[in-house]
């Protein structure tokens, strides 16, 4: 449990001497806080009557200490489940364990009058809940077990600003704060993250994305940036194979926005956190509201769209001024390519361009395609497993970049099929098979994989029959309308993430 102390100018002489120790590799002692366990407890006990299981206690106690979920949140998730339900206890047995759960204490005779005649007179359970929710005890309580409550009220008991906190504050000061912060402005800092006002992932995003530091790595390089992310966040140099991989996904840029996603995601953040102490927050997720439909549109200007029959039909989609949400992007192919056919001049199905049949390197290099939308393998599945089509895919597309420096890949996933006797060879196992190599292959090299085959199948396990306009592989409208969507939407939330990215030359 947190300890209940004044803060004096002890605290204070103490950060001038701690300044330039980087927390994420000191070694702490503090046990991680026992709050969220024995609350989780509380609850089983009194509103459950039973021990927690072992999984249902590790899920709600980890969503707690990685403030991922608040108190009231997990209280309300067990007070309204099913199982509590069907004990079907009256109105006096719900408030004593209201004042076990949230004040950890017996029941005030008076009080516990006062909310069961409520009770008794309408007033819905929930509406209570949050009577106790949004009180000062309740918040208290919160704050000296290092959880969010989900109170509206704040806490009334003093905390002391702990050396975790001062720690954490002051490393991320020391490797992104150029014009480095006063010892008031760090107290302040780590007294809102022992208050729980603040979170890790929300003070490293202040410093991140602060225009001292902006201007500092702008004028440094992204081999640089990066190495100063490792010291910071895992207290190391980076292994020259991180930093060319970190490099190589930023596509020779500095992209703060991947940068600060990449480290404050990782598991080891978020678990050094709690070992401390600390309220890592919730998961950052990209924000896409800024990024307008023009924006979406023109990125397409300098693309394409490359594939068989099904990628074939895709134009349908276009509309005849603005081509819809995929902007001016070109569509280049054909019924019955593949892989196979791509290598053999004699196969009478590779791609055209300006009515001459080319492999799809040099195609790409002829129209000076900067962006390439994969979709393929239906044809190649029908006489090979996932396995065999996967390699040909890393051919197909190392032969891409090789012929064309610079040009961004994305894999668009291999689209499913209706169940139909057609082409029995073709199934959407062996389709899921090879979805999953290619995201995996995607993931370890850097490149995009766009999950199209989910959002086709709309929770069916094939190709959701009103998107086919044949019952077996190929779509209608409405389903490259769900096809262009959700690649939009990838880009979209792709462009969000690099507004902060700054171009180098050379």
């Amino acid at each position: 449990m947190r300890r209940v102390l004044l803060k004096g100018l002890a605290v204070i002489a103490a950060v001038v001497m701690i300044i330039n120790i980087p927390c994420l590799t000191s070694a702490v002692s503090a046990a991680p806080n026992s709050g969220a366990g024995e609350l989780v407890t509380r609850l089983y006990n009194y509103a459950l009557g039973r021990n927690p299981d072992e999984a249902g206690y590790a899920d709600w106690c980890n969503q707690l200490l990685y403030g991922q979920i608040n108190g009231a949140e997990v209280a309300s998730g067990i007070l309204f489940s099913d199982e509590y339900t069907n004990l079907a206890t009256d109105n006096a047995s719900y408030v004593n364990t209201l004042y076990h759960v949230f004040f950890n204490r017996e029941p005030d005779p008076v009080g516990a009058q006062v909310w069961t005649t409520a009770l008794e007179q309408g007033v819905g359970r929930r509406e209570i809940m949050m009577g106790f929710v949004n009180s000062s005890e309740w918040a208290n309580v919160c704050a000296l077990s290092g959880i969010y409550s989900g109170s509206t009220a704040e806490p009334t008991v003093q905390l002391e600003v702990s050396e975790e906190s001062i720690n954490f504050v002051s490393n991320l000061n020391r490797y992104f704060s150029p014009t480095s912060r006063s010892t008031d402005e760090i107290v302040a800092l780590a007294t809102d993250l022992t208050y729980l006002r603040t979170s890790c992932r929300q003070i490293a995003s202040d410093f991140i994305f602060s225009q001292s530091f902006i201007t500092s790595a702008r004028a440094s390089s992204p081999g640089k940036t990066v190495e100063t992310f490792f010291k910071a966040f895992e207290g190391r140099e980076p292994l020259p194979a991180e930093a060319n991989a970190l490099c190589s996904a930023m596509n020779g840029n500095l992209n703060l926005d991947y940068l600060y996603n990449y480290f404050v995601n990782r598991n080891n953040f978020a678990s050094r956190c709690v070992n401390r102490g600390l309220m890592p927050g919730k998961i950052v997720e990209v924000n896409t509201a800024g990024i307008s439909d023009s924006a979406v549109r023109s990125y397409f200007n300098d693309a394409a769209f490359v594939g068989n029959s099904v990628t074939a039909g895709f134009p349908m989609y276009f509309d005849s001024v603005g081509r819809g949400l995929l902007g001016n992007v070109s569509v280049y192919a054909r019924v019955s390519y593949s892989f196979l056919t791509d290598m053999n001049s004699m196969s009478g199905y590779m791609l055209q361009y300006e009515d001459v049949e080319l492999q799809a390197a040099e195609l790409l290099r002829l129209a000076n395609i900067r962006k390439v939308f994969i979709s393929m393998g239906t044809n190649d599945l029908v006489s090979a497993e996932a396995d065999v089509v996967s390699q040909r895919y890393i051919d197909y597309i190392n032969g891409i970049i090789s012929s064309n420096p610079g040009i961004r890949v994305f894999v668009v996933s291999t689209t499913p099929r209706c169940d139909s006797a057609q082409t029995p060879g073709l199934t959407n196992e062996k389709i899921d098979a090879l979805n999953e190599l290619m995201s995996s292959y995607c993931s370890q090299n850097n490149l995009d994989f766009i999950d199209i085959n989910t959002p086709l199948k709309n929770g069916t396990d094939q190709l959701y029959p009103d998107y086919s306009s044949d019952g077996y592989v190929h779509m209608n409208n409405t389903g490259y309308g769900v096809w262009s969507s959700a690649i939009s939407s990838y880009v979209r939330t792709m462009l969000a993430g690099e507004r902060h990215i700054y171009r180098y030359q050379g």
